[in-house]
């Protein structure tokens, strides 16, 4: 039995004079170590009985979390292989029925993690998790599997797109600028929010503050929490 917890990272919303206001909380897994358990997690997620302490502990990370902030929203993130397990839809309906909309479902990018339960099967998954009543972020759209074609087939269901500026690091500013502005012109477009993940920079961090469609998240910012350094009041 893995020994897991969760981090929440904030997600702000940022004004025109760089100040920051949280907005929401991204649920980060974490081991003993405060790394992402990657070997363990993937092993847990191959089966139902297994995936069982993933369900265990996103629970108990919900409830404790919302007892002390009951008016906060977070992110859960889901691997698309997990939409296989009846355990996780069962899960995911005692979750909405508990907390409502203050959860969101965050699919990560790691589309092909689904293997043989099919873009059909996919497919229905993401409206199944819509109609639950959930709101749908949709992870690294820019550097994963979900491309713009994948994004654009799932429009009826996304609320949010998030964006990672790590794949950037080895091009200029001036170029992933080019990138970060072409999928913010889109989600305009679409009625969509926009997630930067990873910033790291104040020039970043500047450019896109002030555009109430557009949160920040990284470690220009804050990093990952654990639930007894959030603060007091939120």
């Amino acid at each position: 039995m893995c020994e897991w917890h969760d981090v929440f990272q904030p997600i702000f919303q940022v004004d025109k004079d760089l100040n920051p206001s949280v907005d929401h909380y991204e649920m980060l897994l974490r081991d003993q170590n405060g790394k992402f358990p990657i070997d363990d997690f993937f092993r847990v997620i191959g089966t139902e009985e297994d995936n069982q302490q993933w369900i265990q502990t996103e629970s108990q990370a919900l409830a404790k979390v919302f007892k002390a902030y009951p008016n906060i929203h977070v992110n859960l993130n889901i691997e698309p292989i997990q939409f296989t397990y009846l355990s996780v839809w069962d899960f995911l309906k005692q979750t909405y029925d508990r907390y409502g909309q203050k959860v969101i479902i965050e699919i990560t990018e790691r589309q092909l993690q689904a293997g043989s339960i099919g873009g059909k099967y996919f497919d229905r998954s993401f409206q199944r998790i819509h109609d639950l009543g959930f709101k749908i972020a949709l992870d690294d759209v820019d550097s994963g599997s979900n491309s713009f074609s994948f994004v654009s087939h799932h429009l009826d269901q996304i609320s949010i797109i998030k964006l990672s500026l790590l794949i950037f690091d080895d091009i200029s500013t001036e170029t992933m600028i080019q990138f970060i502005d072409a999928w913010v012109a889109f989600a305009k477009e679409k009625h969509l929010s926009v997630v930067l993940e990873a910033v790291r920079s104040k020039e970043i961090a500047q450019r896109y503050a002030g555009n109430k469609n557009i949160y920040q998240q990284g470690y220009y910012w804050e990093k990952g929490l654990e639930l007894k350094d959030m603060p007091e009041e939120i």
